[in-house]
């Protein structure tokens, strides 16, 4: 079977903040070596990257995958499609360090890491991301990326190509503050609702009915990178063992 995962930093492999070949992609493939996986997942990468690779690895690829994994992002997180033809982005690129170059080598994604990210701590990224923050909301910001979650549901639906979702925290809620990233819950925005409906939550890998994902699982191990925040390796194993059920039944 072959299969094709997307994610952010909590599924990016090999490169892991803290130590390579830390994430569950890693151990999932090797408790799967019938498998064979291909991981696009990107540090501080947001849904819209997410989606995006997934469709253009689908659509080069025709045929090619069996099966699609997703851990979708957080809902604050903002990328940016830019041209990266112009020397100066490559500037900007190469001393933010958090971006995704595009095959065509003409284009690029640079992700903000979230309302709590990292793009203040690059002068040109902060100038850029300030902005478009400073006009954004909660709701606003959601509805950006659970359109993306949509967008991608109906494009494999629609070319026949299983798929499992999951998120990297639970944000299925109505709480304010739901990761140190600065995401919050979405089920209390009445104008999420259809959104949320289409998503069909039931049929997303979560730890319990309460729709936990890897970070609150590995809350409940206390097993954190050194950054208090990314799970560690134990975490990361038991989910890639949890995945691998959830792939079998």
């Amino acid at each position: 079977m072959k299969i094709l995962i997307s994610g952010c930093s909590f599924s990016q492999w090999p490169d892991f903040p803290g130590g390579p070949n830390v994430c569950w992609p890693r151990y999932f493939s090797e408790m799967n070596p019938d498998y064979q996986v291909t991981n696009l997942a990107e540090a501080a990468a947001g849904n819209q990257y997410i989606c995006d690779s997934v469709i253009r690895e689908v659509l080069d690829n025709p045929g090619k995958y069996d099966q699609v994994l997703v851990m979708w992002s957080g809902v604050s997180r903002l990328d940016y499609l830019t041209d990266i033809t112009d020397p100066s982005w490559n500037e900007l690129f190469d001393s933010y360090g958090f971006y995704r170059r595009l095959p065509d080598n003409k284009l690029g994604y640079i992700f903000s890491g979230g309302q709590m990210g990292t793009w203040f701590k690059n002068p040109v990224a902060h100038k850029m991301f300030y902005e478009m923050y400073k006009v954004s909301s909660d709701y606003s910001l959601a509805t950006i990326n659970l359109t993306e979650m949509v967008k991608l549901k109906n494009f494999l639906e629609a070319k026949g190509i299983k798929y499992k979702f999951m998120s990297y925290v639970n944000y299925w809620n109505d709480q304010k503050n739901v990761s140190p990233n600065g995401d919050f819950g979405v089920t209390g925005m009445p104008g999420l609702q259809s959104l949320i409906r289409d998503l069909e939550l039931d049929r997303w890998i979560f730890t319990d009915s309460n729709r936990n994902g890897v970070y609150e699982l590995a809350k409940s191990m206390n097993d954190f990178m050194e950054d208090g925040f990314h799970p560690g390796h134990k975490a990361h194993k038991a989910w890639a063992e949890f995945v691998t059920k959830q792939i079998q039944n």
